[in-house]
């Protein structure tokens, strides 16, 4: 182990070291084939030594606290919207996007453990799809709704155009996770400002009410 892994296993609890060690190999390897002994290892422990039942009854639970300490992240996301509006449009959209995506990359390796474990653990399965697809999917019909009442503008279907907004940045990071960027024909800039682009003209002048 380098100094500077000691030197960080020394400040960082034991517990949080677990579930940083756990998350990866869960991710990589899958549930079933992580040894309680593979993540031992890699939080600095000695294998099979007991310390990870010291902190959790089971793998299991440990896979559960994970869970739960992403999700506690997800909501910190609140605190940066409220950055928001900013004033101009553009600017303020593509905040909204990169926040976005920077927290769907974030639970990169949350979002592979599920796609991997989602029939063995469905309660994760749907705990990560209501934490992150379905608030922001709530996020963005809300955001839509209140800025074209700002500008008087009529939206026809703001649920369903919410749910198309928010759906294209999620694809975008879930191909990601299971194909790998390689595969990607655009890069991030790009396809963020042609979604920013997108967004703008679903509320065009053009939709404004008539008065």
């Amino acid at each position: 182990m380098s100094p500077r892994t000691k030197s960080a296993d020394a400040v960082t609890p034991t517990r949080q070291r677990l579930i940083d060690a756990a998350l990866p190999l869960f991710a990589k390897h899958g549930y079933e084939r992580t040894t309680v002994g593979e993540i031992e290892v890699e939080a600095g422990l000695v294998p099979r030594s007991g310390g990870l039942y010291n902190h959790f009854p089971s793998k299991r639970a440990l896979l559960g606290a994970a869970l739960a300490q992403r999700m506690d992240a997800i909501d910190a996301l609140d605190e940066r919207m409220e950055l928001l509006p900013l004033g101009d449009l553009g600017a303020e959209l593509t905040l909204i996007g990169r926040l976005a995506l920077a927290e769907l990359e974030s639970q990169r390796e949350l979002a592979q453990i599920v796609i991997r474990e989602g029939d063995r653990f469905p309660e994760f399965a749907t705990d990560f799809h209501d934490a992150l697809v379905a608030r922001g999917r709530s996020v963005a019909i809300n955001w839509l709704q209140m800025r074209s009442q700002e500008l008087g503008l009529a939206i026809p279907d703001p649920e369903a155009t919410g749910e198309m907004l928010a759906d294209a940045l999620v694809g975008r990071a879930l191909k990601g996770f299971m194909f790998g960027d390689r595969l990607g024909v655009v890069d991030r800039d790009r396809y963020l400002a042609a979604w920013v682009d997108a967004t703008k003209a679903v509320l065009s002048t053009d939709q404004k009410e008539s008065r």
